[in-house]
């Protein structure tokens, strides 16, 4: 017998996958479904009725509820709808969600300022249903869609219906929008995340993503690299050296500072987030176990450079961030030099593309009236 709270998982990647596996073998009623064009995710996956769950929690096959690319039947009834996508995806999963929404669902998005984006987007279509909003800082796992070859990380990976969890991300930060709803998420979240903790709005959740603080600078910097080895080499060991690193703490720097002028307690924020970090990924002296159970021998680097690692962390992360550290006087050089390199690199101009401030719904306010609406839902 499922408990409860029913989910929707909507992207079957590597966190959809994870999720929805994981959450069945928990005993949730679970449906994960893949929009039609990404049919290829779940072949496997219909093929073999589940997923196989293996890593640091629940292990086994999971025979999942529903499988599907129909999302209108994947979120009937449902309480819970993650968007377990890449940022790219949002809106065209929020789309097709929104005709069909009921009263009293929730949709939770993953960090990329998906919640202050997909609220815009949902205005526009005219919804009309009490649906909640919620976003957390990061997904809820580290883990991986692996496949037969043992493979991790990389997408051209998808021959098998198996999953690895590395880390339950104790802890993790989640906000509702306005943010006066937060308290309401968190008692149906911690249903199926006991653990979830309270962000203190959508503009923390995103500001401190860490793979936006993790992920471009390593790119850029490697780019030779990844153009030379298509990524055969370990990105997090091998392409993080000591000059990368003191480009990242820059940038470090220029996030500390927009938050501290958007009224932040940085400097707690930033302690605590890091203390969930090495709960996630190891804490220094423990790492070590942790990279050579799941990271010794590993390609983990981009296999080009129109990766998600430099594509999404850069549209959805370092161009928004830029935008709102510009409406508050706060100089971002670093985050400029990197959007720059980046849209050099791909022939593309991210500052248009990206996430601008009409984008999050900004558009005319000032930072006072910013922090109003992410709070109250108005100005």
């Amino acid at each position: 017998m499922s408990k409860g709270i029913s989910i929707a998982v909507l992207g079957a990647g590597n966190v959809g996958c994870s999720l929805a596996g994981e959450w069945t073998l928990e005993g949730f009623d679970v449906s994960l479904a893949e929009l039609p064009e990404f049919k290829i995710n779940l072949d496997v996956p219909i093929r073999r009725g589940g997923i196989e769950v293996t890593g640091e929690l629940e292990n086994g096959f999971a025979q999942i509820n529903k499988i599907t690319t129909d999302i209108p039947d994947a979120i009937k009834g449902r309480d819970l709808i993650f968007i377990a996508s890449v940022a790219h995806s949002h809106e065209n999963f929020t789309r097709k969600c929104a005709p069909h929404l009921e009263d009293g669902q929730t949709l939770i998005y993953f960090s990329y300022f998906g919640a202050l984006r997909m609220v815009k987007l949902l205005n526009e279509l005219g919804l009309d249903k009490e649906v909640n909003i919620a976003e957390t800082l990061s997904c809820l796992y580290a883990c991986d869609r692996v496949g037969k070859q043992g493979a991790f990380f990389q997408e051209l990976y998808k021959d098998d219906a198996k999953v690895q969890i590395k880390r339950y991300k104790e802890g993790l930060p989640i906000a509702a929008f306005p943010a006066i709803k937060t308290n309401k998420i968190l008692n149906k979240v911690r249903e199926v995340f006991p653990t979830i903790t309270k962000a203190s709005n959508v503009l923390e959740t995103s500001i401190f993503n860490v793979n936006v603080m993790g992920h471009p600078a390593g790119v850029i910097l490697n780019t030779g690299w990844i153009e030379h080895t298509k990524g055969q080499f370990s990105f997090m060991q091998e392409g993080n050296t000591p000059a990368v690193n003191k480009v990242k703490a820059s940038m470090n720097k220029e996030k500390m500072c927009l938050a501290n002028t958007l009224g932040f307690d940085s400097q707690n924020l930033e302690q605590r987030i890091g203390n969930f970090y090495k709960k996630w990924y190891g804490v220094p002296e423990k790492r070590r176990l942790h990279i050579e159970k799941y990271y010794k021998d590993v390609n983990d680097a981009p296999p080009n450079l129109k990766h998600r690692y430099l594509t999404e962390d850069v549209m959805y992360g370092l161009v928004p961030m830029s935008y709102l550290a510009d409406a508050a006087g706060v100089e971002t050089p670093t985050f400029k030099a990197l959007v720059h390199i980046a849209n050099l690199i791909n022939d593309t101009n991210y500052w248009k593309e990206g996430v601008t401030i009409k984008k999050l719904g900004f558009n005319g306010m000032s930072i006072k009236d910013m922090l109003n609406y992410v709070n109250k839902g108005s100005i």
